[in-house]
């Protein structure tokens, strides 16, 4: 071997070896980007582009974001069919913490999409129609208001996936996207902006990883190639969080709870939330229901009564609340119940019309999906 060609051999093991020692570089054990924009799902509800009518407007709203910190606008873009000059994806599936906290460690927000709750998930296509395709074992949900919508377990989820049936599990209509901005190693949590849940949201790395996976651990992340010191759509501040987020993400454990059939705990964590002060009318409207519905399969038939008569107090407009009650009043077996009940079956009826629908879908469907009367999902679809 020549004298050239073993200087060019050391060369070359140098640079191996220099990337090697930097591909080993511990990641820091901890990282939070600034000035990320929070765009909430009402601001999206609203918002047109092709396939907008099929996609759940916290995807849109989670994109935005992401967009608008690097100064560019995700709406305006899909509806020119534009992409940014020079930028990159850092993007997959079957993805790790790992892949998460190293985007995070370079200043790149991610958009993930996990399942809908940490017990369950929901579903747009349902078990029987996907088994029309191929069969797949399936267990029926344990009872939920259905406000939120059908939901399965995410065992449930993964008999589908083994089955051969992941259709209607990632759907853009149903999949709620969150934006990650950090983690902490030491407090093992990662940090999110959630359009229907609230700037900064907290998730502990084993929650989040177990709904992760539901989704097959996809994750997203569209940033300039270099990546800019101070990002042009860095804002000075974001909003706190309220009362109002918190009540939103312990409704929908409380409803994964229920549908996972652990009542009791579910009531624990509607208790706990009815407790927070200041959350809306309209919060605690869907807590008292989701209330009602535990506490009635835990046999405390009066106490279910009295949470639904309360739901309704808070706000009256919402059919499923009325059939619900109507439900309930049937477990007391008098006279007095049975006319009440009439009475709320004939108000979900009036209630079921074009008009009562939009209230609903602006009131209750303000932050994320609430189903109709007839079954469809209000937010930013209307009637």
């Amino acid at each position: 071997m020549t004298k050239t060609n073993l200087i060019r051999l050391a060369g070359a093991a140098c640079l191996l070896l220099a990337a090697a020692a930097l591909a080993e570089e511990p990641l820091p054990s901890k990282a939070y980007i600034e000035g990320v924009p929070f765009v909430p799902y009402h601001d999206m509800r609203a918002a047109t582009f092709p396939d907008s009518g099929v996609v759940n407007p916290s995807l849109t709203a989670a994109a935005q974001m992401m967009y608008g910190f690097w100064g560019a606008d995700f709406v305006a873009m899909a509806r020119d069919k534009a992409r940014p000059a020079d930028w990159v994806s850092s993007s997959g599936e079957n993805g790790t913490l790992a892949d998460l906290k190293a985007l995070l460690a370079r200043g790149i927000p991610v958009q993930v999409a996990p399942s809908t709750t940490p017990d369950a998930q929901r579903l747009y296509m349902t078990p029987k129609l996907c088994a029309q395709f191929k069969p797949v074992p399936y267990a029926s949900p344990h009872p939920a208001s259905g406000a939120l919508g059908e939901m399965i377990t995410l065992r449930a989820v993964e008999e589908l996936r083994a089955g051969g049936c992941g259709v209607g599990l990632n759907d853009s209509v149903i999949v709620a996207s969150k934006l990650l901005i950090g983690y902490d190693d030491e407090r093992q949590v990662l940090t999110m902006h959630d359009p229907s849940l609230g700037p900064g949201l907290e998730l502990g790395y084993a929650e989040f990883e177990r709904m992760w996976r539901a989704t097959e651990s996809r994750y997203w992340g569209q940033h300039p190639r270099t990546i800019p010191a101070v990002p042009a759509g860095r804002v000075p501040d974001v909003r706190a969080r309220t009362p109002d987020d918190q009540a939103g993400l312990m409704l929908f454990r409380a409803y994964g709870l229920e549908v996972a059939g652990d009542y009791l705990q579910a009531e624990r964590v509607l208790r706990e939330a009815l407790a927070l002060e200041g959350t809306s009318a309209t919060r605690r409207h869907l807590l008292k229901l989701e209330l009602a519905v535990s506490l009635n399969e835990t046999g405390r038939c009066a106490e279910a009564i009295d949470a639904a008569r309360g739901a309704n107090a808070e706000f009256d407009g919402y059919a499923i609340a009325h059939r619900v009650l109507a439900q309930l009043l049937a477990c007391s077996g008098d006279r007095a119940a049975a006319k009440e009940a009439k009475r709320e079956l004939a108000r979900a009826k009036a209630l079921c019309n074009a008009e009562a629908q939009r209230g609903v879908a602006d009131e209750l469907g303000r932050d994320f999906h609430v189903m109709g009367c007839q079954g469809e999902m209000l937010g930013w679809y209307r009637p």
